[in-house]
């Protein structure tokens, strides 16, 4: 079992959302690729998939008793298996790939090879099918886990600072979804010269420039000016930011309807 303490369960969760991210990415590579080298990729998804499962629900069942004690620790724990439900159901979309997948496996090139199949039989269609399920879960994934880090993190600074519901900001659902990432430290934000800034996200998440100017306007997010731009500046909360955490947080969307990610190339958003 892994370290119980908060602190480390969120480390944990920011760790697991950006390897749910590199999977995601991975499995949609996979589907692109010819025929003679679909098989053996697949199964290393199914295996990747399967470790990141396992981890989800080990990291479930040892937070149970440590942070079930607020609402926000209770709904960090409905997150975290919603992840684990969505990583389950697509590995068992890409196990369900294998016999196309094998199906369509081409000999080494030492042996004859047979005519290449048309991309519209049977077996591409049920492959394109399954690849399209499970891509569309594990994009879903991480952005669960950094919803359950920053419930546990509302959770931990319950105790300390606690917004009442008349100095609430009002938020609209692209900006909650960028402030609970932001909360979590998954958002820097680059700009180069002669071009308009754009975002870099530690997990597949539609998070825009725009969004984040309302962020800052609103005195919530502030940037690490340690950094330039040229290299990129990480996004924090702000005092403001940390006393709403609590509450802005427990709005969140229930774990079935994530925020949904656009197609990569990741981690870069105008």
């Amino acid at each position: 079992m892994p370290d119980t303490h908060p602190e480390d369960l969120i480390r944990q969760l920011r760790s697991l959302a950006e390897d749910f991210a590199d999977v995601h990415h991975l499995t949609l590579c996979t589907g692109l690729l010819d025929d003679d080298a679909i098989l053996m990729p697949l199964i290393a998804r199914i295996r990747t998939t399967q470790t990141l499962t396992n981890k989800a629900i080990i990291l479930t069942l040892a937070a149970g008793d440590s942070i079930t004690a607020t609402a926000a620790g209770r709904r960090a724990i409905e997150h975290l298996t919603g992840a684990a439900r969505h990583g389950n159901n697509a590995g068992g979309h890409l196990l369900k790939g294998i016999p196309a997948a094998t199906a369509l496996h081409r000999a080494p090139r030492s042996a004859p090879r047979p005519l290449r199949t048309p991309r519209t039989s049977a077996n591409h269609l049920a492959l394109r099918r399954h690849f399209s399920a499970a891509t569309g879960l594990l994009r879903d994934a991480p952005v669960m886990c950094l919803d359950a880090a920053a419930l546990v993190t509302a959770a931990l600074a319950t105790s300390s600072t606690a917004a009442g519901p008349e100095v609430l900001p009002r938020l609209t659902d692209p900006q909650l979804a960028a402030f609970r990432l932001i909360s979590q430290r998954a958002v820097r934000i680059r700009q180069r010269e002669g071009r308009p800034p754009f975002l870099h996200t530690s997990v597949p998440a539609p998070t825009v420039t725009a969004t984040v100017a309302a962020l800052e306007r609103k005195k919530l997010v502030t940037r690490d000016t340690r950094t330039s731009l040229d290299e990129g500046q990480e996004l924090l909360l702000t005092p403001a930011g940390q006393r709403a955490l609590p509450a802005l947080v427990l709005r969140t969307t229930a774990p079935s309807r994530a925020t949904p990610a656009p197609t990569p190339p990741r981690r870069r958003t105008r």
